[in-house]
Formats: structure tokens, sequence, C-alpha cells
């Protein structure tokens, strides 16, 4: 017999099925190598947007009484994995109390410290200041760094060093500009560094960023630490909405290759040392991505989702779900504590976790 439901009902249940179907993939997907097809690298950024609405359709059938609601309330069960990386609990146990043996370590995307068309945004710089002093991380991790030799100009290296009482540093300048001026990876740190190392891994936007490995003296333990900035998808100010973000532009298809190249570059990094490793890092990617599943692995640990609580999201534009700034300790580090200091003024938010080592 032919459907006699009304069309508008007819078009309510076909998109019902789309949608529990889209929840499903977007939570699956980003698992899977993302080589050619641009989109399903960025499934697991639409997962929350579909998370919601298949709530609130499930309720809405529930409330009419159809039995349509079965088909999402499967999709949520089926796609339940996807809320595991998203969303932290963890502190709703609170903070570990901090040790003689605890430190801490942030990572920060400073978007060159505010430097903008080689001007210096002054509130910018000054909010980040700030942070860092209110923070105060025994070891700091800054992406997009830069610092000036030049007579009168801005000196962030030494000036950061000497207020933050870092008697150690490791600079890893990846390009610069008439002699002075200079851009890259830097590493502070209150810990003697023991080792140092630069790995071709093509990060950044310029594509010319090394990932950055140490062996840093940490109390009476070796740990190596690796300081990651992934490639960028380079987005330009007007395409910073979801659904321009999901086109397959040639551009964003073979930056999602290499983005997936850099993940497995910086998981053979973790495996190939036996020191406690921790990874920080902007890896340009959501939770529910190929880059976050493969670099964590079996062998860490999220530090917001022991310690944070909710979302935590550390990129200020496009979306209020990006978090794509990760401190990622061994399993044998004990997460105490975790926090993000959002300001107004930054495009990424600093995340810091307070660790220490597990003794058995």
């Amino acid at each position: 017999m032919p459907d006699m439901k009304p069309p508008r009902f007819r078009f309510l249940r076909t998109a019902t099925y789309i949608l529990a179907g889209m929840l499903v993939a977007s939570a699956w997907l980003p698992l899977f190598r993302p080589l050619e097809y641009l989109p399903l690298g960025f499934a697991g950024l639409l997962y929350p947007v579909f998370f919601v609405l298949c709530i609130i359709a499930m309720f809405s059938w529930l409330a009419a009484r159809r039995r349509e609601w079965r088909i999402l309330l499967l999709a949520i069960v089926l796609s339940f994995r996807g809320i595991i990386p998203y969303f932290a609990a963890g502190g709703i146990r609170g903070d570990v109390r901090a040790s003689d043996q605890s430190f801490t370590v942030m990572t920060f995307n400073s978007s060159s410290m505010g430097l903008l068309n080689y001007k210096t945004d002054t509130p910018v710089v000054r909010q980040i200041e700030a942070v860092l002093t209110e923070a105060s991380p025994d070891i700091l991790c800054v992406q997009e760094f830069y610092t000036n030799t030049g007579k009168e100009r801005d000196r962030h290296l030494p000036s950061i060093a000497e207020k933050g009482k870092y008697p150690y540093h490791y600079f890893a300048p990846h390009y610069n500009n008439w002699t002075t001026w200079y851009y890259g990876t830097i590493v502070f740190s209150r810990f003697p560094i023991i080792d140092t190392a630069r790995i071709p891994f093509h990060g950044g936007y310029n594509r010319n960023e090394d990932l950055v490995r140490l062996r840093l003296l940490v109390h009476t333990d070796t740990i190596t630490l690796l300081v990651a900035h992934f490639a960028s998808y380079q987005f330009k100010t007007n395409q910073y909405n979801l659904a321009r973000a999901i086109f397959p532009y040639a551009g964003r298809r073979a930056t999602k290759r290499l983005i997936a190249e850099q993940a497995n570059i910086l998981q053979q990094e973790t495996i190939r040392t036996d020191d406690p490793v921790i990874v920080t890092g902007d890896f340009n990617d959501v939770p529910l991505s190929y880059t976050y599943h493969t670099v964590r692995g079996n062998k860490l640990q999220d530090a917001w989702l022991e310690r944070g609580l909710g979302l935590g999201r550390t990129f200020s534009a496009i979306a209020p779900t990006l978090r794509i700034d990760y401190i990622l300790p061994d399993k044998r580090m004990l997460v105490e504590s975790a926090a993000i200091y959002r300001k107004k003024e930054l495009q990424h938010f600093p995340l810091m976790a307070r660790l220490s080592i597990r003794r058995q």
C-alpha cells in the first residue's frame, strides 16, 4: 500500500533517519585515516552538533508518541564513544594535592606573541604576560613564538626567561625576517635540559616547523617532552564558519593528508623513547579525529579528560567545541590538576597541567 501519511510527516521521518546516520558516521569515521576525501577528516568536528540535534529530536518524537525516537536512541548509543574525548568529567573528582615531586607543564600557541602585520598588539602582550605570571608553569611550551634581537624591539625570549625565572630554555627558530625577527617553537624550563632534537615535521602555517624533542631532568626523573604544531588548514577570516570548513578544497585535502602523516611521526616518537613522555602542542584538530586517536594511542592519557570539566575549548574562533591544544602525558604519570586560561584577547587559550611520576 502507498504511504498515506502526510508529506510533512514523511519528510520529518526521513530527516530523522538521515540525522541518526550522520551522528553515527561522525563518531566513527574519524578513526580512519583521511587520505582523499576531506569531509571524513572533519566529521568529528560536527559530532557535538549532531549529538544535540538527536537528543532534541528524540524527545520531540517521544512527546509526539511516535516510534521514531527509537532509531535516535539507537544512534546515540552506537555513537556514544564520541562524547568520551569531547567532554571531560574528571574534574568532578577534584585535584590531587601537590607534592614535592609535582611539576607543572603549560602548552600555549601564542599567535606570534600578539604580532600582527609586523606591529605589536600591546594589550595581547600584556594579557600573555599576566597569564604567565598567574600560572607560573615549571615547563612552558610555546608554539608560534616570536622574539626580536634588535634594539628597542620585542625581546620576548629574555623577558619571559627573566620574569618567569627560567634558567633553561631551548628555542627552535623556524624562520626569521630582517635578521633580528625570529619565529619558532620554544620551551622554557626550571629543570635542566639534558638533550634536544628537531625532527622534520612540516608543521605550522608555513609548513616549515619541526617537531621539537627534549629530555629534561625533572626532580630525580628523566622525561622526554615532545612539542608539536601540526599543519594549519589556513582558513581565512571569512572562512571561519562551519559550512565552509567542511567543503573539500584541494588544498585542505592535501593538508589533511599531511596532518595524518604528522600524527604517525609523533606517535612513533612516543613509542621510541623509554622515558616517561609528555606530548604537548597545537594539533589543529579536535579530540574526535584520526590525529588525536593516533597520537594518543594506548600509551598516553589526556590531561584535560583526567582532571578537567567540560568541553575544554582552547581556540576562540569558529565553534565553542574546538579543543585543539593538548597535554598528553604518559600513563606512568599522575595528572593532579588541569586548567585552561581563557582570556578575551587571546586566540588560543593556554592549557596547564600539574603532573607527577607514579611510584610503585
